[in-house]
């Protein structure tokens, strides 16, 4: 697993450990919009969860950080974000997922955790280029992303299938 452990105001940024995936999986099965940041459309389980962890862990190039709210001594999770540095381009990476607890959105807390992670991954990992997948018909994901300074690269027709819909995939990004 790609390290990332940072601190940023009241906001901390570790690697999830596998006594936090209970809490994420809260958070993946917390409302249905998630499901343009997982790409799946049926509650997720402790297992797929388990799975994924397990996936990141043996994988040196992949991030997958918990976003924790610190007050005082105490630390909530409150969002995941996950990831990886490109095998073939270490200057680039891709973050394939960012949520944040419904209750604590629309509070900046997405964007300065985005913008907190470009700046690790730029300095400690020389990355120079972030790139993004949304769904098409994710507007509010859309307007997140350019308002971060993300361009349209491209899109993959018909990419994939959600609530028996087949949808586009919109590719974006970020030189840093």
């Amino acid at each position: 697993m790609l390290k990332i452990n940072i601190e940023s105001d009241n906001l901390v940024f570790r690697d999830i450990r596998k006594e936090n995936l209970e809490k994420v999986l809260e958070l993946y099965n917390q409302n249905e919009l998630n499901i343009y940041a997982t790409g799946i459309d049926l509650p997720m389980s402790l297992n797929d969860i388990n799975e994924k962890y397990l996936e990141v862990l043996v994988n040196s190039h992949e991030f997958f950080t918990g976003v924790f709210l610190r007050d005082s001594a105490i630390y909530d999770l409150i969002g995941v974000i996950k990831g990886r540095i490109d095998y073939e381009n270490n200057e680039e990476a891709w973050i394939s997922s960012i949520l944040i607890d419904s209750s604590y959105q629309k509070k900046g807390i997405g964007k300065r955790s985005i913008g907190s992670i470009m700046q690790l991954l730029n300095k400690s990992y020389d990355v120079r280029r972030i790139y993004i997948g949304i769904i098409a018909g994710n507007k509010v994901g859309k307007k997140f992303w350019q308002n971060l300074g993300f361009d349209y690269l491209r899109t993959i027709e018909q990419y994939i299938r959600l609530n028996n819909n087949t949808e586009d995939f919109i590719i974006m990004k970020k030189d840093i």
